[in-house]
């Protein structure tokens, strides 16, 4: 059996939590078996804890890196050396975090990899950009296997090194579109004679939710039988909810945190909004495409996000009013296209899990 231990999980549920579960839901764990660490602080547990023991993966639990910087990094060289380990995959955002690559290269025969999820950074982590810039000389090095989720994750981690692209994919039958299940929560949440719209993501500055309560404010002046549900928590989360009462759209705005039911809110929406300031792909791009939605995304999100022609982009740099017609066109075309084959399409553009399972089994293999 070959053992993999995975760094890069949180406790957020968001796209790299849900890629590593997806592929270990599917992966063939009778040959190969995940473990993972846990580097949250203040005792946090790591999203979906509990269906990682029950298909059999260990969690170690080290201090965060802000608590305690020097047992943080003795702990995951203890974990390295004791455990043989085939291989020491890297799920980052940037290259601010280098001990899971160079530890494991020095204490161990285990072959890292490092997997790039994001294609940009924000501007205002100044010390992540610091410790960026200082740990990019890793890329030099011969010996670590360099995967990403887009061409665009590709360039910006690695700059001119080639890596394997990874499709983030999903299980797209999962996906296909339930009408049942739609009117059912239309009635849950009260909003059968209404225009639906959906964000899904981080509460936080990449996500752009200024942009998306402007362009909600001017949908509510053309359509004020519009709902913008957002689901997912945050550092931004109080400062949100502020915003939406100084806009006056506290009362069409629900903050839904943290959900497991995100399929079925997909089912029920009408139109998926997503004006990303960056992104290494959106995976709730693909879902949302998978279930039939249609998409107003980001022009800065990458172009294999758009595996359907349900996704139009737009430019943030505009006035978010500009595109209050779109978002409601958007609405109707949900609801007179055939929604339930729209997975097909995604499997067809190679986003199905079991394709990213067959890469990744391949990778780890060798």
């Amino acid at each position: 059996m070959k053992k993999i231990l995975q760094i890069g999980m949180t406790s957020n549920y968001g796209g790299i939590e849900s890629f590593i579960m997806n592929v270990y839901r599917n992966i063939d764990r009778n040959k190969f078996q995940f473990d993972f660490v846990n580097m949250e602080t203040g005792g946090k547990a790591l999203a979906y804890s509990d269906e990682i023991k029950s298909l059999g993966g260990k969690i170690y639990n080290i201090p965060g890196r802000r608590e305690n910087l020097k047992a943080n990094r003795n702990q995951l060289k203890k974990i390295i050396e004791e455990n043989n380990y085939n291989f020491v995959h890297n799920n980052v955002l940037t290259w601010s975090y280098s001990d899971g690559i160079i530890l494991p290269l020095k204490y161990s025969n285990s072959k890292v990899i490092v997997h790039s999820h994001n294609s940009y950074m924000n501007p205002g982590m100044y010390a992540r950009r610091v410790l960026n810039f200082v740990n990019r000389r890793l890329n030099y090095r011969n010996d670590i296997i360099r995967l990403s989720c887009s061409e665009g994750a590709t360039r910006w981690l690695f700059r001119n090194r080639s890596a394997v692209v990874i499709p983030n994919g999903i299980e797209t039958k999962d996906y296909s579109f339930n009408p049942i299940i739609r009117d059912k929560y239309r009635r849950k949440f009260n909003v059968e004679n209404k225009n639906v719209f959906l964000h899904v993501g981080r509460l936080s500055h990449q996500k752009n939710h200024d942009f998306l309560f402007r362009w909600f404010k001017e949908i509510l002046k053309k359509d004020s039988n519009s709902i913008l549900f957002l689901v997912g928590d945050g550092e931004l989360r109080e400062k949100l909810q502020q915003k939406a009462k100084e806009l006056d759209i506290s009362s069409h705005v629900k903050f839904l945190g943290i959900r497991n039911d995100v399929k079925n809110l997909m089912f029920m929406s009408d139109a998926f909004l997503f004006p990303s300031r960056y992104e290494g792909l959106g995976i709730v791009l693909i879902e949302a495409q998978a279930t039939g939605l249609q998409c107003i995304a980001s022009n800065n999100i990458e172009p294999e996000a758009k595996v359907t022609n349900q996704i139009k982009t737009i430019d943030i740099t505009a006035s978010p009013e500009k595109y209050v017609d779109l978002a409601l066109k958007g609405v109707e075309e949900s609801r007179k296209s055939n929604r339930i084959k729209s997975y097909e399409e995604v499997q067809k553009a190679g986003y199905d899990i079991s394709n990213t399972v067959e890469i990744l089994e391949g990778i780890y293999s060798k």
